[in-house]
């Protein structure tokens, strides 16, 4: 045994003579003899796989972290809680879908149009309205009020974003509110607004309830205000109703009746939107 350690320390003693002896050579500019007796003695070939080895391990590692990036990027945006924005296959962001229908204008609207829908044919014989002093055909929508609102103030909504353009009185409305909503497009098939430009009549509004001035911006759902007092100045004599014009184009036109049926071409019915 104490012939094997003192072997063994003989050997290490040598080797640390043999690289000194090395690295005086290196320096000493006989790089090439020293590099050359390096190979054939081994520890060259023994230093080169340990380097391949590391260099090896090390891009392992790299490329892993590299592909791991994306998977862990694409679970933290599903988990977050936070909208993600999809692209198209052709790589580029899809538009946002817009409402197909108006908001309405008054709650429960569809138990509402009871005497005067869109393009009815009036006259003062056979209006469902007695008295009545107009006729023709109907340019809007007539929605009634419950028994139980008639001494109630029953709220107006905007139908879409727009401009107010007047708040006014006018003959057989009272008080009336002219709403611009530009490029809308609400609908389906050959009722669709595509693009197009309308005004919009309410028409029996108290206009002390109108908070909003001429020039301010309207957004879809805003409380425009609340229906007149029936058979008063509020409503120019007539009952307490919301009469909604939809008229096409940017022209002001609050006509409630026309006298040809191919001028209703220019109107829209608002229940067509409404559904």
């Amino acid at each position: 045994m104490a012939e094997n350690r003192e072997r063994k320390k003989g050997k290490n003693k040598y080797h640390k003579l043999y690289l000194i002896e090395k690295i005086k050579n290196w320096h000493n500019g006989s790089m090439p003899k020293a590099f050359m007796e390096s190979i054939k003695s081994g520890q060259f070939k023994i230093a080169l796989f340990i380097i391949i080895a590391a260099v090896g391990a090390a891009l392992i590692l790299y490329f892993a972290g590299v592909f791991n990036k994306p998977a862990q990027n694409e679970n933290t945006s599903q988990n977050s809680g936070q909208p993600s924005t999809s692209t198209s296959p052709n790589g580029q962001t899809p538009e946002i879908s817009t409402p197909s229908v108006f908001v309405p204008p008054i709650d429960n609207w569809e138990a509402r149009v009871t005497k005067k829908p869109f393009g009815i044919y009036i006259t003062p014989q056979t209006s469902p309205v007695q008295p009545e002093r107009f006729s023709g055909y109907h340019t809007g929508v007539d929605f009634e009020i419950f028994a139980e609102e008639q001494n109630k103030d029953v709220p107006i909504y905007a139908i879409c974003d727009g401009k107010l353009l007047q708040k006014r009185t006018a003959t057989g409305y009272g008080g009336i509110t002219i709403l611009a909503c530009p490029h809308t497009n609400f609908g389906e098939g050959e009722n669709k607004l595509n693009g197009e430009d309308i005004t919009v009549v309410y028409g029996h509004l108290r206009l002390t309830s109108v908070s909003a001035n001429a020039g301010d911006q309207i957004k879809a759902g805003d409380k425009l205000g609340v229906l007149g007092a029936g058979f008063s100045n509020e409503t120019d004599g007539e009952r307490k109703h919301l009469h909604l014009g939809i008229h096409k184009g940017t022209a002001i036109n609050i006509l409630g009746y026309v006298q040809n049926l191919s001028d209703l071409d220019s109107w829209a019915d608002a229940t067509t939107y409404l559904k």
